[in-house]
């Protein structure tokens, strides 16, 4: 077996994509895998520690939002994609190419479907979210399968040949965090105060992080609490650790970005964060309770969309960018943190959610297909 996966740019297209590649060489230690993406994309980072995962970067833009330079620029990436991905089809050979979503994976699967018409090969796409992506929309007219985390997500696909509903497949660290001393250390957390954890996705959040600034005064006074708040590339974290130091808080840890992100789900009572699919599935399979944050600018507001899913099983809290505009948020922290019945009930919830299965569920589908061409 050989497979591709493509796509990424963000964590919630990429981490997905390692938990499939993880239990592909957990289940068929022979195969070969390789994974298409961008340069400046999240993989780019993620993808070095896999040194198993073979990488091609291509030259790939997001769609273009309306006519003018960005469209040139557009038809221009996509021509030289094209032509490079020509060029890792004729190197690598794969019988698979997966699909993850993100403007990196259009044109992999594309030329994936093309080539499927000459040769054995089989293409799948994968749907995180409740609300189908641009490219999956564009996509699933012409591959083998479409595989969905929320069955909603089928209403907004074209017509498609196959679909399953396998949920949402979350990395193989995730099974295996425990909530021990040493974890709060690492982080320099102490492991006797109430936890929550705050971040904004593999980009960040600036409205999050400006939340918690806005009322670092009411975290300060709370003696029971300690926030770790991740935020992310774009946002200046020596700064902010340096106006925390000047207002004297001392019980908010601020970091770039968390590698060990199951460590520091494991030792979290909360968690404050977007509503990303790939986020809510490890919240899912980790029992925490939570407090979304949508993001309006998602496409198609699919990030309200996946909040509201857990939300009417009582399994999270939903809040909005005004709250954290009116320091409403960290008011909600605070009230919610110390609930020890309402965490209770939130986390027997949302661990319905959990997508134990999703792993064996897609490579199964992929045997599925595998199988077909054979035949």
């Amino acid at each position: 077996m050989r497979v591709l996966i493509a796509g990424g740019g963000t964590g919630g297209h990429v981490y997905p994509a390692v938990a499939i590649a993880e239990e592909i060489r957990k289940q068929v230690p022979t195969a070969s895998i390789a994974y298409v993406g961008t340069r400046h994309g999240l993989e780019a980072r993620v993808l070095p520690s896999l040194p198993w995962i073979r990488f091609f970067a291509i030259h790939a833009r997001g769609f273009p939002r309306s006519v003018g330079w960005e469209t040139v620029r557009f038809v221009w990436s996509l021509v030289t994609s094209c032509v490079q991905m020509l060029a890792v089809f004729i190197r690598f050979r794969p019988s698979v190419v997966i699909g993850v979503g993100g403007y990196g994976s259009f044109v992999p699967v594309l030329i994936g479907a093309f080539l499927a018409r000459f040769f054995p090969i089989r293409t799948l796409i994968h749907e995180q979210n409740a609300v189908s992506g641009l490219a999956n929309r564009a996509l699933a007219p012409y591959v083998d399968e479409v595989l969905l985390s929320f069955p909603q997500a089928a209403a907004s696909l074209p017509k498609v040949r196959r679909i399953a509903v396998t949920g949402n497949p979350v990395r193989e660290e995730f099974d295996r965090m425990h909530r021990v001393p040493a974890t709060y250390r690492s982080f320099g957390l102490d492991p006797s105060l109430r936890t929550v954890l705050v971040f904004g996705g593999s980009l960040g959040s600036s409205a999050l992080v400006r939340s918690v600034l806005q009322a670092k005064q009411a975290l300060a006074v709370d003696g029971s609490l300690q926030v770790l708040m991740a935020v992310g590339e774009r946002v200046d974290e020596r700064a902010i650790q340096e106006e925390l130091a000047l207002a004297g808080v001392r019980n908010v840890v601020i970091t770039r970005y968390i590698d060990r992100m199951a460590d520091a789900f494991a030792i979290s009572d909360l968690i404050v964060c977007r509503a990303g699919a790939t986020t809510l599935a490890e919240i899912a399979l980790c029992g925490k309770p939570a407090i979304l944050v949508p993001w309006r600018g998602a496409v198609d507001d699919h990030q309200r969309a996946n909040a509201e899913a857990l939300a009417a099983a009582g399994a999270c809290e939903i809040a909005e960018d005004d709250d954290m505009l009116s320091c409403g948020l960290v008011s909600r922290i605070r009230g919610l943190v110390h609930d020890d019945e309402q965490l209770a009930r939130m986390a027997g919830n949302v661990i319905r959610f959990a997508p134990r299965d999703a792993r064996t569920r897609i490579l199964g589908e992929i045997r599925w297909t595998m199988k077909e061409v054979r035949a």
